[in-house]
């Protein structure tokens, strides 16, 4: 009896180690899913390219992209100062739209009164294509920064104010009780129930304005720019330069990607509970 009590706790004592060799089995089939899928869409975009389309002014080879992001890099250099005004015009007007966005959703949601009187005004901004926006930004703030940091800002913000606003909203009413319960003071109540349990939407706010942000930096560097991503892609168009074109939008994935990348740490660094709930 005592020797199968020790072969039961034994049994026990290996299942942490046999967990972590799955999650390990799971992460490494995903890897090689991921990597399956991007091999599988350059082939398909060789084919079509060489094979099925076979006109470069319309389609060219990755391979051809590979060629010219690389002469670009690291043969004539021009691609730095593209990547570079794009970069800081995103990172101003996104940066600008969380400082603004996160405090103004958790307002409203601690305001009736104001959510009321933002809502309206929301919407209407929210709802109007951005690039009808460019004509009239421009006009105010000039063709410099000023205008295409304000374009960005109004791609990243709604998004952002939105998720905050909900993330407070939908807190469990049965935390704050017990908060209170305790008589936990409110600044003790926002910071230890109200602000973690909206982590997950506010970033998941920053996560859609990302995509939001690079496509606002497009419609900004398309009106009086002479450098920067969406420049380069709307001259490569305009002059039918089909691989530098593929060459600006793979720069533009890049940087959603690396965005994507850095939230999702930031979200396991902030939330380390929902790892260990997901047995990460």
């Amino acid at each position: 009896m005592h020797r199968g009590a020790k072969a039961r706790n034994g049994h026990w004592n290996n299942f942490p180690r046999i967990f972590e060799m799955n999650e390990q089995r799971r992460t490494l089939n995903a890897n090689l899913i991921k990597i399956g899928s991007i091999a599988a869409g350059l082939l398909l975009w060789h084919s079509l390219a060489v094979y099925a389309i076979n006109d470069p002014s319309r389609l060219v080879s990755p391979i051809v992209v590979a060629r010219a992001a690389y002469e670009m890099l690291f043969v004539t250099g021009e691609l730095y100062p593209h990547l570079w005004a794009s970069s800081w015009i995103f990172f101003y007007g996104f940066a600008l739209s969380i400082v603004a966005g996160v405090p103004l959703g958790f307002l409203m949601a601690l305001s009736p009164r104001l959510r009321d009187y933002v809502n309206p005004w929301m919407a209407t901004l929210y709802t109007t294509p951005r690039i009808a926006f460019a004509p009239v930004l421009l006009l105010w703030f000039g063709i410099g920064g000023g205008s295409k940091v304000a374009i960005v800002f109004l791609g990243c913000v709604f998004p952002i104010l939105i998720n905050s606003y909900y993330g407070m909203r939908v807190v469990n009413r049965e935390y704050v009780e017990l908060a209170r319960s305790f008589r936990l003071s409110s600044r003790a109540l926002f910071v230890k129930i109200l602000l973690p349990a909206s982590v997950p939407f506010i970033l998941a706010g920053i996560r859609l304005a990302i995509g939001r942000g690079l496509t606002g930096v497009a419609i900004a560097e398309w009106f009086g720019a002479t450098e920067g991503l969406g420049y380069l892609v709307f001259f490569a168009g305009q002059t039918l330069n089909v691989p530098i074109l593929f060459v600006g939008v793979a720069a533009f994935a890049v940087l959603g990607i690396l965005g994507f990348e850095l939230v999702r740490r930031f979200e396991i660094y902030l939330t380390p509970w929902r790892r260990q709930a997901q047995g990460g």
